[in-house]
């Protein structure tokens, strides 16, 4: 596990990233960007972020990525996946794919809150959650 200190090092190194990238056309980096910048008020109980695009399982990257790791520093902690959904088009396999996305984010919120409780053990708290331009005022819990 690691130390306070770590955990505010990680703090600094990533907010000042995430704050220092802001010309990124990608949309979703620029809404997960504006979850970490605006984080003191969705996930008040987490103030540290300590890891971005965590391998699920090291050196297996394939095997899927995490977006975000926060913690209270002690022995809670939040993964938090993000989604940037097509708002803007209409149609029926637009909305197919918005439902789409929607479930998908979800599942992978709770995929990757149980593989990081699964690794940190039954010491530790983790909660799911996941982000989405739907609603840039709210993180859903899963």
């Amino acid at each position: 596990m690691i130390d306070r200190a770590e955990i505010g090092h990680r703090d600094r190194v990533l907010r000042a990233y995430f704050e220092g990238r802001y010309w990124d056309g990608n949309e979703e980096f620029a809404l997960k960007r504006e979850l970490v910048l605006s984080s003191s008020q969705l996930l008040p109980d987490y103030p540290f972020v300590v890891d971005d695009e965590w391998e699920a399982e090291p050196n297996q990257g394939d095997r899927g990525k995490g977006d975000l790791i926060f913690t209270n520093g002690e022995s809670r902690f939040a993964v938090v996946e993000v989604k940037w959904i097509d708002l803007v088009r209409t149609g029926k396999t637009v909305r197919t794919g918005r439902n789409r996305d929607r479930n998908k984010v979800r599942e992978q919120a709770e995929k990757y809150r149980d593989i990081l409780a699964a690794k940190l053990g039954p010491d530790f708290h983790v909660e799911g959650y996941y982000f989405t331009n739907e609603d840039e005022t709210q993180v859903f819990k899963v």
